[in-house]
């Protein structure tokens, strides 16, 4: 599972160069264009839903669009899907997870028999949230033939109080 170690280093310079141009030029055109980059971004939150959230502040994460943290994140995240790799109905990688006690294991552990794992990644964005709800109505409707497992990623946007 993978790619290669010869050709990796080379796309992950590739996406370096990727992200900085996008951070830099969304920085820059957040300056100059503060109104028209937050109706732009305010659209794509229409589409996903997440403006319909009673508790959605645009104040609290647009700032946090192309920051030094935003950048960081994403050039992570970039990075890591060169390596995540897995095959239409193949098992998903075994990524290791902690949870809420601390204790260390792999989303495999949390496996059983034969039943399905459902497996739900997110954080706490006003999208998310949103639609927690319906999450939890799918975990009581399919709870006796499947696992579920709620695997919180780290925020994109998160602010800094």
């Amino acid at each position: 599972m993978g790619l290669p170690q010869s050709g990796l280093w080379v796309k992950k310079l590739w996406v370096l160069l990727e992200v900085a141009v996008h951070v830099v030029v969304g920085k820059v055109l957040l300056i100059l264009f503060p109104d028209r980059v937050k109706r732009n971004i305010l659209a794509m939150g229409e589409k996903t839903g997440m403006t319909r959230n009673p508790h959605f502040s645009h104040d609290n994460w647009i700032p946090t669009f192309f920051s030094t943290q935003y950048f960081w994140f994403i050039l992570k995240v970039r990075w890591q899907r060169l390596e995540d790799m897995t095959e239409l109905g193949g098992l998903a990688p075994n990524c290791p997870v902690v949870r809420l006690s601390g204790q260390r294991c792999n989303i495999w552990d949390f496996m059983q028999a034969n039943r399905p794992l459902v497996l739900n990644f997110g954080s706490c964005t006003p999208s998310f949230m949103f639609k927690f709800d319906q999450f939890k109505r799918l975990i009581e409707d399919f709870s006796s033939i499947a696992d579920f497992l709620i695997i919180y990623i780290e925020e994109a946007h998160a602010s800094g109080k």
